[in-house]
């Protein structure tokens, strides 16, 4: 692997020291929850955030990324009728999720709802100002924007000088019907929201928590990638020759190492002891956020080769794939230990997510 060959973006080291920087905070809020708050309080947030979080991404249908891809369309107008649009279908789906606070079995059903009303209209805002900030500001106004969350960029939007690495594609686009971006925006929420829901009723609010908390410090690196090399490449309009299955695989030795350093958390007793029960989730999703990796580096190619709709089926089918393997012991009535769930659950992901990869990082031409 030469030095060419992992070339990043002029904007990718900005974005991902301040992404570091942001991670650095949320880590410290996880360590206090771990410390004051027990295994089964942690999941029960756990579900009320992922909840929110469903809520938004509904709201959202991939709004942010189709600002992106649309390089070619004005940045603001653009965010506007995304914004409204997002705000309108938030309104409409308010009633969905009441049922599903009803169904997640939570008490306090008022109180539940307005904390994820308010998560979910935070959570909209941040992530419709991230890729309006790539397209507008400089990588470090970027940067700025990513680590001190919504606070006025301090540079210069005029100084913003294009990146000289790579031609600009002029095809690049997101050319999917809205209802396609919905219906796969919708496949991601119900799976992200299934995960939790499922695995509670399955195997109890302790195991949600241990699944949820690795989830988030396992996540952070696909997510890392996404923002400071497929976004950057999508805003800037960049066509890079070099394999990006080189900077999914980097990604995943990096995942690699926050699991060892989970691992060393718990067996030199940084956490309390009620959290010892995360240990058989821990390789499992290790494999699953490697693979996740890898497509998170290459989920940039579909919108800029014309496969944005194949790639919207793809994905779809990978959620089917997930939810099959969620719910199937719940369904047909097996009691399956949450260690082995888990071992399926991220096993199979791990592999579907590769192949997922390979594909989008070939250079064959498919009609998108």
């Amino acid at each position: 692997m030469t030095l060419q060959r992992m070339k990043l973006p002029r904007a990718s080291l900005p974005i991902a020291l301040a992404s570091v920087a942001s991670l650095a905070a949320q880590v410290l809020f996880s360590l206090l929850m771990l410390r004051l708050f027990a295994p089964q309080a942690v999941g029960e947030f756990s579900v009320i955030s992922q909840i929110a979080f469903v809520w938004m991404t509904l709201a959202l249908a991939q709004s942010p990324l189709k600002l992106l891809a649309d390089a070619h369309q004005p940045a603001r107008p653009a965010l506007r009728t995304a914004l409204l649009a997002s705000l309108l279908r938030m309104g409409w789906l308010a009633p969905l999720v009441g049922v599903g606070v009803l169904l997640s079995g939570l008490a306090q059903i008022v109180q539940v709802l307005a904390w994820a009303s308010a998560l979910a209209l935070l959570q909209l805002a941040w992530y419709l100002a991230q890729p309006l900030t790539l397209r507008i500001a400089s990588p470090r106004s970027s940067a700025l924007v990513r680590a001190l969350w919504l606070l006025p960029a301090l540079a210069n939007v005029a100084s913003t000088r294009p990146a000289t690495v790579s031609p600009v594609v002029p095809l690049q686009a997101d050319g999917r019907s809205a209802a396609l971006r919905l219906a796969h925006t919708t496949a991601d929420a119900l799976t992200g929201v299934a995960l939790l829901l499922v695995w509670q009723r399955s195997h109890g609010a302790a195991e949600a928590g241990y699944l949820a908390l690795l989830l988030r410090v396992l996540g952070f690196v696909p997510a890392l990638i996404h923002a400071a090399w497929a976004q950057v490449l999508l805003a800037q309009g960049a066509n890079r020759h070099s394999s990006p299955l080189w900077v999914g695989l980097g990604g995943a030795l990096v995942t690699a190492l926050f699991g060892l350093a989970c691992l060393a958390a718990v067996q030199w007793q940084w956490l309390a002891p009620s959290w010892a029960g995360l240990l058989p989730y821990l390789w499992p999703l290790v494999l699953w956020q490697a693979g996740a990796c890898l497509l998170a580096a290459c989920s940039h190619l579909p919108f800029q080769q014309g496969r944005a709709s194949l790639f919207s089926y793809a994905a779809i089918a990978f959620d089917v794939l997930q939810l099959t393997l969620l719910g199937a012991p719940l369904l047909l009535g097996y009691s399956v230990p949450a260690a082995t769930h888990v071992w399926w659950l991220g096993t199979v992901s791990a592999i579907a997510l590769l192949a997922f990869s390979v594909w989008l990082a070939s250079p064959e031409p498919a009609n998108g």
